[in-house]
């Protein structure tokens, strides 16, 4: 009898957490990575490692970045095969973790340490070759460690409704991901006012919880291997696994569709530094509105996904996601200062619409990629008795990492080094690209205010992405209607008409557990919305002591983020305070704003329309002290000179 390493929930949990550390700091990576070496297209210094500075070739660098993301997608296949074959007396899965873990740590740490600075051409050169040097033994390894920890997927849970479950998790985890370095880091450097860099070394210790499956994982000579004594699959090679793999139609049918997604997807994260604060104009606490927009919805979006699919089937669900994300990822364009004209208001409310549209795409992009792969390995390998579950996560990743090197990687990095000029007709240069650093040597080489220089990239970008989502839409129609074990073995058969699926074909469909995705919409809500509106009322709170010396910010913050409703007495008493300091300014929040709000959202965490109001006065009434600190300068030069 197979012993099973998830026999609790608390265990499905814990091994769903395994990636996270990894995984959030390789998304940290696609965020920030390029834009750190070489910030021309973004306009916050402290997302860069030295403000202004380029530490690469930008000829050549991108070149190299792309020929690195495919050598981490075609080192997939070999790898897999490694882990699925591998037998030792330890297991089949944990020795990779354990061999790969700290080169996997100390490349990501020195990918991020250019050796060189930054003087002159030569210096661009070694780091160029530094840095592609250690990111492909990053690759190498990390990919080694999360291949083998989603090869284990098929085999440690015992069923559907179990793989479910921790897909459902696993995806709950990447949304916090993402929650974090798109929500919440832009806020953390400039509310500490440290590099992208410094922070990434302060998170490094995060990479342990990629141990975590050397604790859970049932193999090895206590429980037989490479399986349990009976249970041990056919050993199959490296050619007959690729064969297997490549030639499954349902599977090949949704690479091709989640190749688009991933197309999509990471050509807007690699970008959306730039988007919104080259873009739209914004800073780091304006993001985190909009991110918070896309990723608290997350939860309940989530639950009608199931929903959906339960009803419709994964085919038709999958796709109303990639239309919501093709039109979510438009607003990027429609906000950005060249149609607003940096309307703030205007900016907030297109910003916020995609934000909540695209939050529909995000969990389900997150979950579908370790659900398909595992439900089509386990059913396999039960008819066949050939388990080489790794090869699909593999072959998956081989084909996302070269469309993520074409876009991510080689367009995007090719582009945003261009600007044009939006000024008026009579500027020359109007009409015409030009390459440039940063925003500041654009302005300069045309003439202009940084303001009227428009990076090409932030108004490219957003209809790719939506070509490609439409793209893959067009393309899911090829997909099965569902991934259930009975339509897998159906359509495997197809393929090999001597297997016997009569098991399958009396299987009913398995009825959620109750509550079960009740259970991941509260652990997503509580990771995702509250431990942001911790962070984000924290900063709101700060600013009130800095603009009027609030004596106490840290003991309002706490009690109205735990307490309800006692948030309504602070913002309102802050609202009356701020008009005391606001002069002229005209504020936009009100007591009945507040109170209402208050009532509807108890914890101020979750209160997002006040957080946002809240911080949009506070923002005005900056820029309002800040012009009348510069008017008083330029008043006191000129009585100097007189």
């Amino acid at each position: 009898m197979r012993v099973k390493s998830l026999d609790k929930k608390w265990k499905e949990l814990l091994f769903s957490f395994s990636g996270f550390g990894p995984n959030f700091l390789m998304v940290l990576m696609g965020a920030f990575f390029t834009d750190a070496i070489n910030p021309a297209a973004i306009g916050n210094e402290f997302q860069a490692i030295m403000k202004g500075t380029c530490f690469i070739l930008p000829a050549v660098f991108p070149i190299l970045n792309a020929i690195g993301k495919v050598f981490d997608g075609v080192i997939d296949i070999p790898f897999a095969y490694v882990t699925d074959s591998l037998s030792t007396k330890w297991g089949r899965r944990r020795p990779t973790i354990l061999i790969c873990f700290l080169p996997m740590v100390i490349s990501f740490a020195l990918c991020w340490f250019p050796v060189a600075g930054h003087a002159g051409s030569s210096a661009q050169l070694i780091n160029t070759i530094w840095i592609f040097a250690w990111s492909i033994v990053f690759f190498a390894t990390y990919t080694m460690c999360l291949i083998t920890f989603y090869g284990s997927l098929s085999t440690t849970c015992c069923d559907e409704a179990q793989r479910t479950r921790v897909s459902g998790l696993k995806s709950f985890f990447d949304t916090i991901s993402y929650c974090i370095v798109y929500a919440l880091v832009p806020v953390i450097l400039e509310g500490l006012h440290i590099h992208i860099d410094t922070f990434v070394f302060c998170a490094l210790p995060i990479m342990l919880t990629m141990l975590i499956p050397l604790f859970l994982i049932k193999e090895g000579a206590k429980y037989g291997y490479p399986e349990n004594d009976g249970l041990r699959p056919e050993k199959i090679s490296i050619w007959q696994s690729l064969k297997l793999t490549f030639g499954n139609k349902p599977y090949l049918r949704w690479i091709c569709v989640n190749s688009c997604t991933f197309f999509g997807m990471q050509m807007f994260l690699v970008s959306m530094n730039a988007l919104v604060t080259g873009g739209m104009g914004m800073n780091g606490f304006d993001m985190a509105i909009l991110n918070t927009c896309a990723f608290a919805p997350v939860p309940i979006c989530l639950y009608l996904f199931q929903k959906l699919k339960a009803r419709k089937g994964i085919r038709f669900a999958y796709q109303t996601c990639l239309l919501a994300f093709a039109i979510g990822i438009l607003n990027f364009f429609f906000g950005s200062t060249f149609i607003t004209g940096g309307n703030r208001t205007i900016q907030y409310i297109i910003g916020c619409a995609g934000g909540v549209l695209a939050s529909w795409s995000i969990g389900s992009f997150f979950m579908m990629p370790y659900l398909v792969p595992a439900q089509i390995s386990s059913v396999e390998e039960k008819l066949t008795g050939k388990n080489h579950s790794a090869m699909y996560f593999a072959a998956d990743a081989v084909a996302t990492s070269v469309v993520g090197a074409i876009s991510g990687s080689l367009v995007y990095e090719l582009i945003k080094n261009y600007f044009f000029c939006t000024g008026a007709p009579t500027v020359e240069g109007v009409g015409k690209v030009i390459q440039a650093v940063d925003y500041d040597a654009a302005a300069a080489a045309f003439g202009v205010a940084k303001t009227q220089v428009v990076n090409i990239s932030t108004i490219i970008v957003p209809f790719l992405v939506c070509l490609v989502c439409l793209v893959g839409f067009g393309l899911a129609f090829l997909m099965p209607k569902d991934y259930t074990p009975r339509l897998v073995a159906r359509e495997l058969k197809k393929f090999d008409p001597s297997l016997d699926i009569t098991e399958f074909e009396k299987m009913e469909m398995p009825k959620p557990e109750k509550g079960e995705i009740l259970y991941i919409q509260i652990a997503l809500s509580v990771l995702s919305g509250f431990i942001f509106g911790f962070i984000w009322a924290g900063y709101l709170f700060r600013s009130f002591k800095e603009l009027w010396k609030h004596k106490k910010p840290g003991l309002g913050w706490a009690l109205s983020c735990f307490i309800p409703f006692v948030g309504i007495y602070y913002l309102i008493k802050a609202m009356n305070e701020m008009k005391s300091v606001a002069g002229s300014t005209k504020l936009t929040g009100s007591k009945a704003l507040y109170i209402v709000f208050g009532l509807l959202f108890p914890l101020l965490p979750l209160n997002v329309v006040a957080l946002s109001v809240m911080q949009h006065d506070v923002n005005k009434v900056y820029a309002t002290q800040h012009a009348a600190e510069e008017i008083s300068k330029v008043e006191d030069a000129v009585v100097a000179n007189d």
